[in-house]
């Protein structure tokens, strides 16, 4: 069996994080931030696969920071911090009634929580339009299969990762990715020919 399609997450924290996980588990608050500033970026990119408005998916963000906050003590580091993350943004967007409606969210020291990506400027109009076809492709999948895809082909994690996040077997979560890749292929394939 590929090592990587695996039932068990080989994940963990890093040493940086479980330094700064220690200190925001004995009650230094001023550790939050540099624990979860790396993971910002990766969380706003896959909350927007699941909110079409940026504003909605910048309140997903921020609700997942304040139920981290929360929780970090139960935090085991089973998995990876960036995967615990996922697997919390992923059961609020699945959930938005049970967030939206709140009184806002808490305060958790001075996090800032970027407004936007930086993504790469896009010069070429057919790189634009290729762009705007995989993003087409991409709102026809199902949501489990846009957030297999999203976590192995832009976060890069493991078909075990991506089982913890989604609630499901490593197989499963490849599954959910290669039907995903298939989809969108199919859709791209005019556009990709030379």
């Amino acid at each position: 069996m590929d090592p990587r399609v695996s039932d068990s997450p080989v994940s963990h924290p890093t040493e940086g994080e479980r330094h700064w996980l220690a200190r925001c588990q004995a009650g230094d608050q001023a550790a939050f931030q540099p624990l979860l500033r790396p993971h910002l970026g990766a969380l706003l990119a896959l909350a927007k696969r699941h909110c079409r408005d940026p504003h909605w998916a910048e309140d997903l963000v921020q609700e997942t920071l304040v139920r981290a906050f929360r929780n970090l003590g139960g935090f085991r580091g089973d998995s990876a911090l960036r995967t615990w993350l996922f697997r919390i943004l992923v059961r609020l967007a699945a959930e938005p009634e049970r967030w939206r409606r709140g009184k806002g969210a808490e305060p958790i020291g001075d996090l800032d929580v970027p407004d936007h990506l930086d993504a790469r400027a896009e010069h070429d109009a057919m790189a634009r339009e290729l762009q705007d076809r995989l993003e087409e492709a991409m709102e026809r999948l199902t949501l489990r299969q846009r957030t297999a895809l999203h976590l192995r082909a832009v976060e890069g994690l493991d078909y075990a990762a991506i089982g913890t996040v989604l609630v499901c077997t490593a197989v499963a979560a490849r599954m959910h990715v290669l039907e995903a890749r298939r989809k969108v292929m199919a859709r791209l394939g005019e556009h990709l020919e030379p």
